[in-house]
């Protein structure tokens, strides 16, 4: 093919496209349901069914909204489940805010974000726009809110509310990244010394946005007819077990740090992630429902996701077949960034015959939305293709040796 484009070009690719009756039958289904309804097998709904053998005790469904916190929701449904196994708590009655987390993880972001620009010698308004929008973000792991429990502790949500209908998560990252830009140009005129003197009140204005849109953090409340700080709740109640728990994932460690849905760490204490073929990964999933305890995963979840059927499957829509797109190896996928970290869920039940795990029991954090009411049939073939990470406790781990 010649290096322009021209018309006799697209008349034998038009006339090639027409001749093929199946590519007019799917342009037409398209235009009239969509990419992902025109590419669901209706023959493969009958297979699924909502069992499971193994299950964590249930717990309140959560509702993200549009806060894109899914990570912290699904950490909370894990420490629901250890707070059952470690304390006399009753955890039905709780809530805990999700909110409290994000505004520490945005506050330490910032933190971060200005101690590495201060050690910088010069700075131009390309790198402050480059940082800014590296560090300030909606996203997270399991092991960010780890850290901020650690160090910040727990609140109800009664003491800090969950954002609500109108809260717009996207324009408020923006902002934010606007405002913490418009005060660093200061910065490129200062000595290290002035940037360290300013930063004080940089991290004021911060803390100012943050309490304004997602409200003020408590300093201390009653529980139980004891007033403690947030930081004592969760030393009370919650201890060191989440020092138990490690972050796992079928790639290697190089093409996972090498893809785009590894999220590196920014702030406080290193994530320790270990490599762990898939089978292995299952097993230890099934060992810690057994004992009560939820599994935080971290997945693709854009074209593997029906809200109708509540169903995350890898072949549920077969869009790469539809649109004739070729299918690569898991780990191409994931280095080509067609394997994205898209959400964060809870696994928190299975159904295994025999050694054979079926298919497993998902909460999202939707809401009580579609067939089963906010949870969720998650299949092997999901597992194995989707994805990214799992939270396990190093116990039942047991890796190659």
């Amino acid at each position: 093919m010649k290096k322009e484009l021209e018309l006799e070009d697209i008349l034998y690719f038009s006339d090639r496209y027409r001749t093929n009756p199946k590519n007019l039958e799917i342009e037409s289904k398209i235009k009239e349901v969509g990419i992902l309804k025109s590419s669901i097998d209706e023959e493969k709904k009958e297979e699924f069914r909502f069992e499971f053998n193994i299950e964590t005790p249930e717990v309140k469904i959560y509702d993200q909204l549009g806060s894109h916190q899914c990570n912290t929701y699904a950490f909370l449904r894990v420490v629901k489940d250890i707070l059952r196994n470690h304390s006399k708590l009753d955890v039905n009655s709780l809530d805990f805010s999700s909110n409290y987390i994000n505004f520490f993880d945005k506050f330490e972001k910032a933190n971060a974000l200005y101690n590495q620009l201060i050690q910088l010698n010069s700075i131009s308004l390309e790198e402050i726009n480059q940082k800014v929008n590296q560090y300030i973000g909606s996203f997270g792991t399991f092991h960010f809110c780890k850290e901020i429990v650690d160090k910040y502790g727990l609140v109800l949500s009664s003491e800090m509310n969950e954002v609500g209908e109108y809260y717009n998560d996207s324009l408020t990252i923006e902002l934010l990244r606007n405002k913490i830009k418009a005060d660093l140009v200061s910065f490129i005129s200062m000595s290290r010394e002035e940037k360290i003197s300013w930063k004080g009140e940089f991290m004021y204005g911060v803390f100012e946005f943050l309490s304004k849109v997602y409200g003020n953090p408590p300093l201390h409340f009653k529980f139980q007819e004891d007033m403690m700080t947030p930081l004592q709740f969760k030393e009370k109640y919650l201890g060191d077990f989440l020092e138990d728990y490690i972050t796992v994932t079928p790639f290697s460690k190089e093409v996972l740090c090498s893809s785009y849905s590894f999220i590196p760490d920014i702030y406080l204490n290193p994530e320790k992630i270990i490599h762990l073929p898939i089978q292995k990964m299952k097993e230890a999933i099934v060992r810690q429902l057994h004992q009560g305890i939820s599994v935080w995963f971290s997945s693709e979840e854009s074209t593997t996701l029906d809200y109708d059927m509540n169903i995350l499957d890898s072949n549920f829509y077969d869009v790469y077949g539809l649109l004739e797109i070729k299918k690569l190896s898991k780990r191409e996928r994931m280095l080509l960034d067609m394997i994205n970290y898209d959400h964060a869920m809870c696994i928190t039940g299975a159904l295994v015959v025999g050694n054979e795990v079926r298919q497993f029991k998902v909460d999202n954090s939707f809401g009580n939305h579609g067939k089963f009411h906010g949870q969720l049939i998650m299949t092997d073939s999901f597992l194995e293709n989707c994805v990214i990470t799992v939270v396990l406790n190093k116990k039942f781990v047991r890796e190659d040796k």
